[in-house]
């Protein structure tokens, strides 16, 4: 009895660490990741690969330990261990839709503030509800057996020779290595992109392998920078897919387009106001859940011939999340997924063509309502999107002293109202100097996790969108954006009416979404009272939206009528939003330009940076698990992919080839 349980433990060990991996590469058993294609190959790799990691752990076990009673307390405690690093790097997976990796290490820099509480509980909370406690099973049994069995263990110590100990480890060592060389030689036949090399590694060479190769031994399996091309030449290789020219053929439809069209200029000198929401999506506009419509006065503005809502814009953030779309919408360009800008932006030296150095004339100020430092901000902003100000948390506390003026703040940061104020009276005082403004504005709710914000608010009225408790954090968002939409539209009202005190003339608002409120598939199942496909899911998920208001008509009257549904219908990405405030100036883009303007009724793309699904009007396809909706062509995505991997090669011999910086403030 003694020696079998011994061995049940022993063997219970592999089995269950072995299992507890599937939660990090099965779409199965987590929703929030998208896994690649297995293979026998990929199979048989992973499982030696994961075995010889935990065979090591009970090899210097053995050796350090000696006493079997204690070896057997030892692999109960590593498997604790090992059982809630799978727990934490499920909930990373959630946040940010990757594989967890050492060089996305930078995400850790940004604090999560005034939400940590309500993150924590919601984890708490996850481990039941979305039974995550599961991966803790394996410690339970195992604790269990051996403190019922543990009298009975051997206390005599096990003693091996030089010669054995030599050989296990080369043996353990050679299957690694193995392992790990045929994960690498498939990434780079199979899988070239900046992106999602984490998972790769988890699928191809195993969780604890790829982690063991990576954090300990420094490994790094990137595939950034292709061997003789520097950023000169990188950039040069994306020259035929720039759109900055008098004429050019959209390879979508074959038709010809130019830099100049109907809107160039039509809105040259104008004001600028742009709001960046925070989780907001498209799905709740123009909709009702239990009769009760979620936005009842922003679908109001859309009866406005002067306001234009493209429903069917697409988020292409990576790990930075808010950070990458700011990226997008000031330069243009599609972060790699990977990488958070800023954090790179605090280490190298690089300088990225931008919105803010073609503002001649303008005092341009950006606002977030966190301290100035979080994500880099108060740098990144002056620097690399050439803004005058930033402002942040610490500039609106001099002024308005927290402990004086409480309903300014949402919790520990400035309230979408206060900021969005705030950033008017800039505007006005520099109108009333006779100069032209431009604002960036980002909004801070909803957040995640989408807490309960009515004790936040005097006039917040809670209300029931037929949801069950399980849901409680779709009913919270659906709440809240509810709330905002009265709010914004009364912003809007108000700073439009030539006889408020706030009236801003000639002035063009731009709002979108930034990202995803990374909410289940199980809770759009039940709102939708359907069940989703997995493309279905992801493609609701990134659907964000772009409302651009211009009251005065100008922009209304050099559109064709005719057009303007299908043109408020068409697949957009945020990158397309940067050439399109380009245009409406009249300013002439002294770089490449890769978005068109979402105006003109010429077709654009989008595709997730992370998990790599590719949007087109025509068709979704993903290029990991090679499932698609529509009509698929193939020539297209293969199209989109080539220029995806040649601009995440710009990026990357941009970023990783400059001179890194000694420090930053």
């Amino acid at each position: 009895m003694k020696k079998r349980i011994d061995l049940l433990i022993v063997v219970l060990y592999f089995v269950f660490n072995l299992i507890n991996t599937l939660f990090l590469t099965s779409t199965t058993l987590n929703q929030y990741i998208v896994s690649f294609d297995s293979s026998i190959a990929s199979l048989v790799f992973s499982f030696i690969g994961n075995f010889a990691v935990l065979f090591l752990i009970l090899f210097i076990g053995v050796l350090l330990i000696k006493k079997p009673k204690k070896i057997l307390l030892f692999l109960t405690i590593v498997t604790l261990v090992l059982n809630i690093i799978i727990i934490l790097l499920g909930y990373y997976t959630k946040s940010f839709k990757l594989a967890f990796s050492i060089h996305n290490f930078t995400i850790f820099k940004n604090p999560t503030g005034g939400f940590g509480v309500h993150v924590f509980f919601d984890w708490i909370y996850e481990l039941f509800a979305y039974y995550r406690i599961i991966s803790l099973l394996p410690f339970v049994i195992l604790m269990i057996l051996y403190s019922k069995y543990k009298n009975t263990f051997s206390e005599e110590k096990i003693h091996l020779s030089i010669n054995k100990v030599i050989f296990t480890f080369t043996l353990i060592f050679t299957v690694q290595i193995i392992s790990y060389n045929s994960y690498i030689i498939s990434l780079d036949e199979n899988w070239k992109n900046a992106s999602d090399y984490a998972q790769y590694g988890c699928q191809y060479t195993g969780v604890y392998n790829y982690y063991f190769a990576e954090i300990l031994l420094g490994m790094d399996s990137r595939s950034l920078i292709e061997e003789d091309i520097d950023t000169f030449k990188a950039y040069d290789m994306l020259s035929e897919y720039d759109k900055n020219q008098q004429s050019y053929i959209n390879y979508i439809d074959g038709n010809t387009y130019s830099i100049y069209d109907d809107q160039t200029g039509i809105l040259k000198d104008y004001n600028v106001f742009v709001i960046q929401l925070e989780t907001s999506m498209s799905f709740y506009y123009n909709q009702s859940f239990n009769g009760i419509e979620v936005t009842p006065y922003i679908n109001k503005l859309f009866k406005d011939s002067n306001c234009f809502y493209f429903n069917n814009v697409y988020s292409t953030v990576g790990i930075g999340t808010t950070s990458d779309a700011e990226l997008a919408f000031f330069t243009g360009i599609i972060p790699t997924g990977d990488m958070t800008i800023a954090w790179e932006y605090a280490n190298y030296d690089f300088d990225i063509s931008s919105l803010g150095e073609y503002l001649d004339g303008y005092i341009k100020y950006s606002y977030n309502p966190t301290n100035e430092d979080f994500y880099y901000r108060n740098v990144l902003h002056n620097g690399l999107y050439k803004m005058d100000r930033f402002r942040g948390l610490e500039s609106f506390l001099n002024l308005y002293p927290k402990d004086e003026y409480e309903s300014k703040y949402l919790e520990h940061w400035i309230s979408d109202k206060s900021i969005l104020y705030w950033a008017c009276e800039n505007a006005l005082d520099t109108l009333n100097n006779g100069k032209k403004s431009f604002s960036f504005i980002e909004t801070i709710s909803p957040h995640l996790p989408f807490p309960d914000m009515s004790e936040s608010y005097d006039d917040f009225d809670n209300v029931d969108f037929g949801l069950n408790q399980l849901n409680y954090q779709l009913n919270n968002y659906l709440n809240q954006v509810r709330y905002n939409d009265k709010m914004f539209y009364d912003f809007l009202m108000d700073v439009t009416n030539p006889s408020s005190i706030n009236y801003m003339e000639n002035t063009v608002y731009i709002m979108y979404g930034d990202h995803s409120n990374l909410l289940s598939k199980n809770m759009y199942n039940d709102l939708y009272d359907k069940e989703l496909s997995d493309l279905e899911y992801r493609k609701l998920s990134i659907n964000v939206p772009l409302i651009i208001y211009e009251a005065s008509g100008k922009l209304k009257d050099s559109l064709k009528d005719t057009n303007i549904d299908y043109v408020l219908n068409q697949v957009k990405a945020q990158r397309d939003i940067y050439r399109t405030v380009l245009n409406l100036l009249g300013y002439e883009s002294k770089s490449y330009l890769f978005g068109v303007n979402v105006f003109s009724g010429e077709p654009s793309y989008s595709y997730d940076p992370k998990n790599y699904d590719i949007i087109t009007d025509e068709f979704m396809y993903s290029k990991k698990t090679k499932e698609y909706i529509g009509n698929i062509d193939m020539d297209i995505v293969d199209y989109i992919c080539e220029y995806r991997t040649r601009q995440d090669l710009y990026l990357n011999t941009l970023i990783y080839t400059s001179k890194k910086k000694t420090h930053y403030h």
